[in-house]
């Protein structure tokens, strides 16, 4: 969350010093982690990792101490990096090596699924982050799973490169249970392969995350890869998810949750949802001195609110996602915003845009530079 913002602003640069942790901490680390809690190839980091590199489990219960899918969604933003800067100069010497070691970690964690037989490969055990039991076939690492294999796949044909992984990589692909079910019942997406189990734990679930949604934002897998920003039925279905799990108060009154929720209600153009969670972060988790606190104004401080503003403000002001041929400007600008501008917001593939809008939020021209893909407004009218 803390980078949603950085390479659509142009601040790409200033991730170096990321780049250099995970390679000369996490990776290291990481593939001892790997070999000794999972006898597996490549690497793997849990949910908190620190400077002295720290890779492993805590302690406490599974469900919320153990997450060895933190690596495969920061690659989100390796992907993010080099699909904004084209530098395949850093692709090649970072971000490809960074890929490939997390793909080969996860490609051996992946199991024929024997419960639903329907040939597709899962990830077994899992725990959906901080909710439910602990079981197989997650929505949230099938999601992230779909995403890392299918980057990791396109940065080796970017390099023109055939690794030896990358032919399981594309089976995988291939079978993978890309973790897009919806439930009959609820109408929404569900956040486990098993539908009984997602019934049990989400009818009325207002929880703090939004695990299951992590292919529509941050993500691409379910938005982008799978059609779901054009795709009305899938939309819907996200919709009725977003609903069913509230604004964000009831559980803890976190500023990220609001913020998550935010961005997603702004890749279904809903530009009043969008800009009321906003509202919403700041009345209730802002403090005097601009920073973001966890549960209402109270301690302790999160700056992951702070941060993750800065994304779905982004989101309501451009639809640039892996997978859509097209970008869409100005998906969900706010009444309270008309007759506004944006100067030099980048684009994926290379290029940036200037842009304003109209009193009712809608893009009428754009000046785009580089930009190689066609870009339109939300009505669908071509602009570059």
């Amino acid at each position: 969350m803390n980078h949603w913002g950085v390479d659509q602003t142009g601040l790409g640069d200033l991730q170096e010093a990321l780049w250099r942790y995970m390679v000369q901490t996490w990776v290291p680390r990481g593939t001892d982690t790997a070999k000794l809690l999972y006898d597996a190839p490549g690497w793997v980091t849990h949910d908190e990792m620190n400077i002295f590199g720290h890779t492993g489990m805590k302690t406490g219960d599974e469900y919320w101490a153990n997450y060895p899918a933190s690596a495969a969604w920061m690659m989100l933003h390796v992907s993010d990096h080099f699909d904004y800067s084209q530098d395949l100069k850093w692709l090649r010497e970072t971000g490809y090596p960074l890929l490939e070691g997390v793909s080969a970690f996860w490609l051996s964690q992946l199991q024929e699924d024997v419960s639903f037989k329907d040939g597709s490969l899962v990830v077994n055990p899992c725990s959906s982050p901080e909710h439910g039991p602990t079981t197989f076939g997650c929505t949230h690492y099938q999601q992230l799973l779909h995403s890392l294999f299918t980057n990791t796949v396109s940065a080796a044909k970017a390099l023109h490169i055939s690794p030896p992984l990358l032919p399981n990589l594309t089976h995988a692909l291939h079978h993978l249970d890309t973790g897009l079910h919806i439930n009959p019942s609820l109408q929404t997406l569900q956040e486990w392969k098993l539908t009984d189990l997602d019934t049990t734990y989400n009818t009325n679930s207002t929880h703090r995350h939004l695990s299951h949604l992590i292919g529509w934002f941050p993500g691409s897998s379910i938005s982008g890869l799978l059609s779901g920003y054009t795709n009305t039925t899938i939309s819907t279905f996200v919709r009725n998810t977003l609903l069913q799990r509230g604004p964000g108060i009831t559980d803890s009154n976190a500023g990220w949750e609001k913020v998550w929720r935010s961005a997603c209600w702004a890749r279904l153009n809903d530009s009043s949802s969008a800009y009321d969670e906003l509202k919403l972060t700041i009345s209730q988790n802002i403090a005097s001195n601009g920073l973001s606190m966890y549960s209402g104004k109270n301690e302790p401080f999160q700056i992951d609110a702070n941060f993750g503003f800065v994304g779905a403000v982004l989101g309501m002001l451009v639809v640039d996602i892996q997978g859509m041929e097209e970008v869409v400007l100005g998906p969900a600008v706010p009444g309270e915003w008309a007759g506004g501008s944006v100067r030099g917001l980048r684009i994926r593939g290379g290029g940036s845009c200037d842009f304003g809008w109209d009193e009712r939020g809608v893009v009428q021209g754009a000046k785009c530079k580089g930009v190689r893909r066609r870009v339109v407004n939300v009505e669908g009218k071509v602009l570059c």
